[in-house]
């Protein structure tokens, strides 16, 4: 009997069916499991970016409208041959031009410079037999009276020279020695969550004036029309710049001159680096001394901070920042810094750079970064490298990094209470306590060979650190005194020197007639030791006295809030 051969090609015909529609079925499942993945993340992406907006979060409603034509189309019998890349083209030239269309508009009034007005006591000041510290000599002036209205002090003479008026709160300042309210020269406190309450503990600790290091047009904006200077319960704002320069926002050369330009038309005192590419920053670098707008900030350790500093940089920062200061004192110097980690070179792609201009997307991702740069600001954790670091120190080349410093004037913030924080965050082990030693030893050689330095705490108003905003400083001053800093020099770095480097010795820097009132009265003589510089009796802000009893209750009262 023959088989039924019409029969088996059916049965064949239907397995082999079956099978393809099982296959087709899989297929389905997975390109809809795929499509709705997708989906996910692209819709993912416009809501980050509309959280991380600050302006005109509409703009990427645009970019979810072009999505979801797409998934509309994608699911319809038009999604075909040559309409797919058309679909494609139309959908990308909507959200790109809805996404730089929604942009804030670029309109930069420049500010015009004027005085702004300072606070002042209602009332004058007449401080009695107190003993006058000369911030430049170290000179002591004993049983003398200072005088103070409207803000600045009007008068110094012999105790009771002065005749006091019937307006007159008179202060016997017995014992206590004058010197000018102390300058915090790196802060970011301004913008904070605590902004106010860190202030407030500022000028309890003995504070008057800082320097903001991070800023934006916003905040410049507000400080030129009077903001953050007028409270006398609170310390000054004395300088700041506008948005912290990154490969975000300066990602090449040509695009960060512009922005150096915008800043200067904004009302920024200087430029600050926070972390960019050799050759943005040396373009930075020169378009500042063309604006003649300092330059200041992190100098990564992959450049060579001897060529900044004889290009023209104002103010190094946290010795330059991940051990580059170490390294240019190394007698290793060219291994080590070409190990440094770089700047991916990522940031300088055009299609990165194009990206970058979408400010929602350059904000967000600025500040994911400059979060990790800061959690890895202590340098890499390879311990071979770190005990290279400190096998190769060589104290010829430190001086000479320091005499280079000196000839070109370069500031140095240390801050070194952040360098201890992160060289031995995970504990004192030989290493981490090698390389705080060296920095240490390093500030030493500067202090000796005649670099300027200023105080700096990198202290703020943010969640974890503004209840300590006002220790920062006292901290900082054991730092230096661990480093051998005469109590004078350590003195000097938070009074006299910030009002140099600000220009503004005519306005602050010592106790003198035509002075701001800005004055700390300490309970023993900080000549003599640096430890007498915690021991605060009393801070005049503008012509007013804020008592020993006022400030331990602001201290109290801030901190249990």
């Amino acid at each position: 009997m023959k088989p039924n051969i019409g029969f088996m090609n059916n049965e064949i015909l239907m397995k082999r069916g079956n099978k393809m529609k099982q296959q087709n079925t899989k297929r389905k499942i997975l390109q809809t499991i795929g499509f709705v993945l997708l989906s996910v993340l692209l819709f993912g992406i416009v809501l980050v970016l509309m959280i991380s907006s600050d302006d005109r979060w509409y703009a990427y409603l645009i970019l979810a409208a072009s999505v979801g034509l797409l998934i509309i189309l994608r699911r319809t019998k038009f999604w075909h041959g040559w309409r797919v890349p058309l679909s494609w083209i139309v959908a990308v030239v909507i959200a790109w031009g809805g996404l730089f269309a929604g942009q804030p508009p670029v309109n930069i009034q420049p500010y015009t410079a004027r005085n702004l007005e300072q606070p002042s006591a209602p009332y004058k000041l007449l401080l009695n037999n107190v003993i006058i510290v000369d911030t430049q000599s170290g000179q002591l002036t004993s049983n003398m009276s200072i005088l103070s209205e409207g803000g600045k002090i009007i008068d110094i003479a012999p105790a009771g020279s002065i005749k006091a008026g019937e307006d007159t709160e008179i202060v016997d300042a017995t014992g206590k020695y004058a010197v000018p309210g102390y300058l915090d020269m790196h802060m970011h406190v301004i913008g904070e969550e605590h902004t106010s309450e860190a202030l407030n503990l500022l000028l309890a600790n003995g504070v008057t004036g800082f320097r903001q290091m991070s800023g934006s047009a916003e905040f410049l904006q507000q400080w030129r029309g009077g903001a953050f200077t007028s409270s006398i319960d609170q310390p000054a704002l004395l300088t700041m710049p506008g948005d912290v320069l990154t490969p975000m926002n300066a990602p090449t050369p040509k695009v960060a001159m512009e922005f150096v330009r915008q800043q200067q038309k904004e009302g920024a005192d200087f430029i600050k680096v926070g972390g960019i590419l050799p050759d943005v920053f040396n373009a930075v670098l020169m378009e500042g001394r063309k604006l003649n707008i300092p330059v200041v900030g992190h100098v990564l350790p992959d450049m060579d901070l001897k060529v900044a500093a004889e290009n023209g940089f104002s103010s190094v920062e946290h010795f330059g920042i991940n051990h580059g200061a170490l390294i240019s004192a190394s007698t290793d110097e060219k291994t080590l810094r070409a190990k440094a980690t770089a700047i991916p070179s990522i940031t300088a792609n055009p299609i990165f750079v194009q990206l970058m201009k979408i400010k929602g997307l350059q904000n967000f991702v600025n500040k994911k970064v400059m979060s990790a740069a800061i959690e890895s600001s202590g340098g890499k954790k390879d311990p071979a490298q770190l005990q290279q670091l400190i096998d190769t120190y060589s104290e010829e080349k430190a001086t000479q990094l320091a005499d280079i410093f000196v000839e070109n004037n370069t500031w140095q913030t240390p801050t070194i209470i952040r360098v201890h924080a992160g060289v031995l965050s995970d504990g004192s082990d030989s290493i981490s306590q090698g390389l705080y030693d060296l920095y240490l030893k390093l500030v030493k050689t500067y202090d000796t060979e005649g670099v300027k330095m200023m105080t700096g705490t990198d202290g703020g108003g943010g969640e974890d650190i503004w209840l300590d905003a006002g220790n920062y400083i006292h901290q900082e001053f054991d730092e230096l005194e661990k480093a051998g800093i005469s109590p004078l020099h350590v003195l000097q770095m938070t009074t006299l020197n910030g009002a140099e480097f600000l220009g503004r010795l005519n306005e602050m820097g010592t106790v003198e007639i035509g002075k701001n009132a800005d004055m700390v009265l300490l309970d023993a003589n900080p000549v003599e030791s640096v430890q007498n510089l915690h021991k605060v009796d009393a801070v005049i802000r503008a012509g007013f006295y804020h008592g020993k009893e006022e400030l331990e209750s602001v201290k109290q009262n801030e901190g249990t809030k």
